[in-house]
């Protein structure tokens, strides 16, 4: 086994001053070189990026006249900046933090000068110490380091270093920085412009020349409403189905330039619908500096663009179409005035489904409209005043001629904004500046605090004003119509006597009094010849206070109103003027009264009375005697009839004269139609005889017994022949007549028919016997008033001689 030796180190060689210049020289050259590179690299790449930021946001603005988006902006941000601290790290700082070992500097400095031959480098390695293998090898190494520190002598460290890349990149660097000192020179503000755009990252940096200021033209009153900001984006709340008018102005004064803002000759606007569907209109100024651009009848919600010069909307304007404040329903507390009664009668809340609602003049009404969605303000507008309010207060303005009697007290609205609230009250006139309101009067509602006369028919036009700041461009009205009190309706008459009554007369009045809500008083009122003045009588049975019905009592049960005429102690000659007056409980604003059209009624005496109804006796029995006749052509007719139908039935159905049959059946139907005639005639005759059996006794003309007397003897019976020997006769020939037609045996028929025709006849002759009995005694009392008459005007005329012969006398005396 052999052993080698290690011959120890030789102590450190400190390397020739001239050599450790050369290498701090080349280190400090490396140095510099690098700083220099990197921070043209660094100039290069950050002008580049500047160009080319510029650039993209050149064009974007170009095409779409709005700044880079910000997360595009943040996103180049964010790559500069990293970009730029790679490049700063990898071009200065770890250039300049390196260490660079001498070695690796002795090898860059013997590549670049040959003439060193190793010698540097190894003198560089073994500076600390070689071994010392003999004399010879420690000579030839010092031999090297003299010889290398010789040749350091004569070489530069520059000569190393290769400047014609950095001269180019100091080129291309440089120009590129004059070119953005140029842009900033010939274009004032691009440089400032980038720094917001990229750096700042300001939403708005580019300096435009034109600007809008937006604005809508709200309905009613041309209101300018400004656009509201809802997460950063103008938002506008339009009323459904409205015409939207959108105002562009151009601001005046000066842009950030320094320049007028430029008006541009006309405006692009984009309209993009809830669908994505685009519209784009071209808007032409329609004054100096501003646009309108109109969207007829808008329904949905759109977003509107515009494009002017080089100005655009950065983000869309929103216009949303809402719902536009309405009322929903609308009901009325109502106090009604203490006459009506129906404060007792009915509900006092009343629903109005319609736009007008009637109510009693003088009726207190606490109106509430409940809306839609809640409101900020409303207004209540009439012909004479306003009422506006909120949900804090409400004030009433009052039109030229109008004076407020008092104002409100209570908000409009409501806390929650869903309900308005107004207090009225229905009224005769206006109240004006000359003439106070209506005053209160009796029977009248006590008016609360707030209840503001309206006259009647007048409309309260509703304008809603909505938390979106919306107002209703078509008020909803509600007509308030007032009911004024009707006078009572008097519809009565007299029955029993004619417009000639005898002085000791009664009138019997029939008929009916009504009144819409009641009564008062009722009676009779009556003038006598040309007096002025209405004098008054009370009625049998007054009038019940309040009811809206008086009936004059019946004819039927006997309980009619009797004026007595005897009370008044009147002449013959006179006249009498006899009405109906009724009075009702009205107070608004005093009680109606109604007069019915007065009767006139001329006094005469008995006699003259009983002359006009022997007139009108002579007429009856006339007409008696002609329904006598016509059944008796009745009768005949029906007893030839009789003898034919005995002939057909003779004949049989096959051998019978068809002319027979026809003349049958016309006989049937002629005298069935005759005997109704006659009927209806005797009905109307019976009338008459009891009308003036009624004037007998309400006139009191005596004998009273002359009227019983023709009750008994003429109108019962009478009656009794129109109800049941006239039924009897109309039913027989009906029976007659149905046989005929249907081709029955008819004779016995007709021979039945002749017979109840017959009888009616003879029961009618008897009562003709006496009428002419009563007409006698009337023509003997017609006759005896004529007599009474003459000799009256013979005692005139009588009378009249001998004073005129008493006259003569006397002036043949004197």
């Amino acid at each position: 086994m052999s052993s080698t030796t290690v011959n120890p180190q030789r102590p450190t060689v400190q390397l020739p001053d001239a050599l450790r210049d050369l290498i701090a020289a080349m280190r400090s050259r490396l140095r510099r070189y690098s700083l220099i590179s990197g921070t043209l690299a660094i100039l290069t790449i950050g002008a580049i990026a500047f160009w080319l930021t510029s650039g993209i946001d050149a064009g974007w603005f170009a095409l779409q006249r709005l700044e880079l988006p910000g997360g595009l902006r943040w996103l180049l941000l964010v790559l500069m900046i990293a970009g730029g601290l790679w490049l700063l790290v990898q071009h200065l700082l770890r250039p300049l933090l390196r260490r660079t070992r001498d070695a690796e500097l002795a090898l860059l400095l013997e590549r670049r000068f040959p003439q060193f031959q190793d010698r540097l480098i190894t003198a560089v390695e073994n500076r600390s110490g070689y071994p010392d293998d003999g004399p010879l090898v420690g000579n030839m190494l010092d031999r090297t380091v003299q010889q290398a520190e010789s040749v350091a002598a004569n070489v530069s460290p520059d000569d190393v270093f290769n400047f014609a890349p950095l001269k180019k990149r100091s080129w291309i660097a440089g120009v590129l920085v004059l070119s953005i000192a140029g842009s900033a020179f010939a274009r004032p503000g691009s440089l400032q412009r980038w720094w917001n755009a990229f750096v700042l990252q300001k939403e708005t940096y580019h300096l435009r020349t034109t600007a809008l200021d937006f604005s809508v033209v709200a309905q009613p009153g041309d209101r300018r409403m400004a656009f509201r900001e809802n997460e950063n984006r103008p938002l506008y709340l339009h009323p459904r189905g409205a015409d939207l008018e959108l105002e562009m102005t151009v601001p005046d004064g000066n842009s950030e330039t320094g320049d007028p803002w430029v008006v541009p000759e006309r405006v692009r606007v984009d309209v993009i619908r809830f669908d994505g569907n685009r519209s784009r209109t071209y808007v032409s100024p329609t004054s100096e500096r501003s646009f309108r651009f109109i969207l007829t009848r808008l329904q949905e919600t759109v977003e509107i663009e515009v494009l002017a010069g080089d100005y655009r909307t950065p983000v869309p304007l929103r216009i949303e179409a809402v719902t536009p404040p309405s009322i929903n329903g609308l009901e009325a507390e109502c106090i009604y005035p203490e006459y009506t009664g129906w404060n007792q009668q009915r509900e006092s809340l009343v629903p109005i489904m319609g736009s007008e609602v009637s109510l009693p003049v003088g009726t207190s009404l606490k109106l509430t409209a409940t809306s839609n969605k809640p409101l900020k303000s409303a207004r209540i507008t009439t012909d004479f005043f306003e009422v506006v309010g909120d949900r804090e207060s409400t004030e009433l303005i009052p039109r030229q001629g109008y004076s407020v009697i008092e104002a409100p007290t209570s908000p409009l609205i409501s806390e929650d904004g869903l309900a308005m609230t107004a207090s009225f009250r229905v009224s005769l006139a206006a109240a004006d500046s000359d003439s106070a309101p209506d005053e209160q009067r009796e029977g009248e509602p006590v008016t609360a605090d707030g209840f503001q006369p309206v006259p009647s028919n007048t409309s309260l036009r509703f304008l809603l004003h909505d938390e979106d700041d919306i107002i209703s461009t078509s008020p909803e009205s509600l007509r308030i119509r007032g009911i004024p009190d009707k006078p009572p309706v008097i519809a009565t008459r007299v029955t029993g006597v004619d417009n000639a009554i005898t002085r000791r007369a009664i009138v019997p009045v029939t008929g009916i009094i009504q009144d819409d809500y009641g009564l008062e008083t009722a009676r009779f009122e009556y003038i006598v010849d040309d007096e002025t003045t209405w004098r008054t009588s009370s009625f049998k049975s007054p009038v019940s206070r309040g009811t809206t019905e008086h009936e004059l009592g019946s004819a039927a049960d006997g309980t009619l109103e009797r004026f007595n005429v005897s009370l008044l102690d009147l002449t013959e000659g006179q006249t009498l003027a006899l009405g109906v007056v009724a009075t009702d409980q009205c107070s608004i604003p005093d009680p109606n009264s109604t007069r019915a059209e007065p009767i006139v009624f001329r006094i005469v005496s008995n006699e003259e009375l009983l002359s006009l109804l022997y007139t009108r006796e002579l007429n009856l029995r006339r007409r008696f005697e002609d329904v006598i006749q016509q059944l008796q052509l009745v009768r005949e007719d029906l007893e030839f009839h009789k003898d034919v139908a005995v002939r057909v039935e003779a004949a049989g159905d096959a051998e019978a004269n068809s002319e027979d049959r026809i003349g049958l059946t016309t006989a049937a139907t002629r005298s069935g139609n005759n005997l109704r005639r006659q009927n209806n005639e005797m009905e109307s005759i019976v009338e008459a005889f009891d009308e003036i059996g009624q004037q007998l006794v309400n006139n009191a003309i005596p004998p009273q017994q002359l009227a019983q007397d023709m009750k008994t003897d003429i109108i019962d019976p009478l009656q009794k022949i129109t109800k049941t020997l006239m039924m009897d006769a109309d039913r027989s020939v009906s029976r007659f007549r149905v046989a005929v037609t249907s081709g029955k045996p008819a004779s016995q028929l007709a021979d039945q028919s002749v017979k109840d025709v017959s009888n009616v006849i003879a029961e009618l002759k008897l009562i003709l016997e006496k009428v002419r009995d009563m007409a006698e005694f009337h023509e003997i009392y017609q006759e005896g008033k004529y007599i009474l008459e003459d000799l009256l005007k013979n005692w005139e005329e009588t009378r009249e001689l001998q004073k005129k012969r008493a006259i003569e006398k006397l002036q043949l005396l004197e």
